[in-house]
């Protein structure tokens, strides 16, 4: 890293003085607030590297430093320094999906118009069909009575 050095000449000394070298900016930003900006920006530069790898789109982070002076603007007075960051990820994009309605206007995702394969089949069988499935998956027979009861509810069907 190459460094210019600048010099200041105080106009009524006539002292020329080099200009202080300024302070690293990855020492301020690990200062800054305790590290909190600095673990926020790592940790958003890691979503937005896997979110781009994943879909395949750009995306940016942006880290913002805001600096005001004190009111009054008093020469050598305290500087407010506030710094954020603005990530803007690219998102994967939800596949749409086809709905029905049924006869109250809600949507559905089975056709009425079309009875299912299988409607006519009794409550009974249709939950003891449900019941052996989740009974196979190590459910307990207690727990798969209730599952099954509630997805037959919701319209789950199994023969």
């Amino acid at each position: 890293m190459s460094t210019t050095t600048t010099a200041h000449l105080d106009l009524t000394t006539g002292v020329v003085t080099a200009d202080p070298e300024p302070a690293p900016f990855s020492e301020v930003l690990r200062e800054h607030m305790g590290g909190r900006v600095h673990d926020a920006a790592s940790a958003e530069l890691y979503q937005l590297l896997n979110s781009v790898a994943r879909h395949g789109k750009k995306g940016t982070l942006q880290l913002v430093v805001l600096v005001e002076p004190p009111r009054g603007h008093v020469e050598g007075g305290p500087l407010s320094v506030a710094m954020s960051t603005v990530l803007r990820a690219p998102k994967g994009e939800t596949p749409a999906s086809t709905y029905y309605l049924d006869s109250s206007g809600n949507p559905s995702r089975q056709d009425p118009r079309q009875p299912g394969l299988w409607d006519d089949v009794p409550v009974e069988a249709r939950q003891a069909g449900l019941r052996a499935t989740l009974a196979r998956a190590g459910v307990d027979p207690d727990e798969a009575a209730d599952l099954a009861a509630a997805l037959d509810a919701e319209g789950y069907r199994r023969p």
